[in-house]
């Protein structure tokens, strides 16, 4: 479906706005779910292949955001400031540049073996990405939502406070047992990425808590 119609589907100018947000939300979700397969697979074909499928969603993410911009500027009448728009759509696009940006870090350094510290990351960056679609499938109501909105951010909030713990004990663990320098940069690297992918994440929905507060 071209971008242009879904941006005007249901002919509400106001609403127009919430589909791309939507699959901005999508693009995420399969990238992580991609990202989770990556670190399940010891083949590096198949690590190469899913890191190509992960930038094809980096790249849609990056075409819904040029055509989002096109779309702000010429709309005479938005749902929020615009600012907050522009903000929330930055925000969507960065957290799926990081997804990206992990899968180009573990291929490149393409580590001995993938800890299980670095699935329980990514296995929460994937529940992040799930929960955003929670989200942008209620943007387009904020009042009426505003309660589950509230608490689905909260979920995202208390997860990178999880992975927080999960990065901290990891990276102490790996100074205290890793004897291999290599290796242990590699794993620091890989680690550094996949929690700040959460801190993404969490930006997502601290913007949205913004526009929920302002539309109280």
């Amino acid at each position: 479906m071209a971008l242009n119609n879904l941006f005007t589907r249901g002919g509400n100018r106001e609403k127009h706005f919430f589909p791309t947000y939507l699959q901005q939300a999508e693009a995420a979700q399969v990238a992580a779910k991609y990202l989770k397969e990556l670190v399940k697979s010891d083949d590096q074909n198949e690590r190469k292949l899913l890191s190509r499928m992960i930038k094809k969603q980096e790249t849609t993410g990056d075409e819904l955001l040029r055509e989002f911009y096109i779309e702000l500027n010429e709309a005479f009448v938005t749902p929020f400031d615009r600012e907050d728009m522009n903000a929330l759509a930055m925000d969507l696009d960065k957290f799926i540049d990081f997804i990206n940006f992990s899968a180009k870090t573990i291929l490149m350094y393409n580590p001995k073996k993938i800890d299980k510290q670095i699935k329980e990351i990514i296995d929460n960056i994937h529940e992040d990405a799930n929960l955003m679609m929670q989200i942008f499938s209620l943007m387009d109501d904020i009042g009426k939502n505003h309660q589950e909105l509230d608490d689905l951010c909260l979920k995202v909030t208390n997860i990178e406070h999880t992975v927080d713990d999960i990065y901290g004990d990891y990276i102490s663990y790996l100074f205290s047992n890793e004897q291999d320098e290599i290796e242990l940069l590699k794993y620091k690297e890989i680690a550094q990425a996949i929690e700040d992918t959460t801190d993404h994440a969490k930006n997502v929905t601290d913007t949205v808590k913004t526009i929920i507060i302002k539309q109280s």
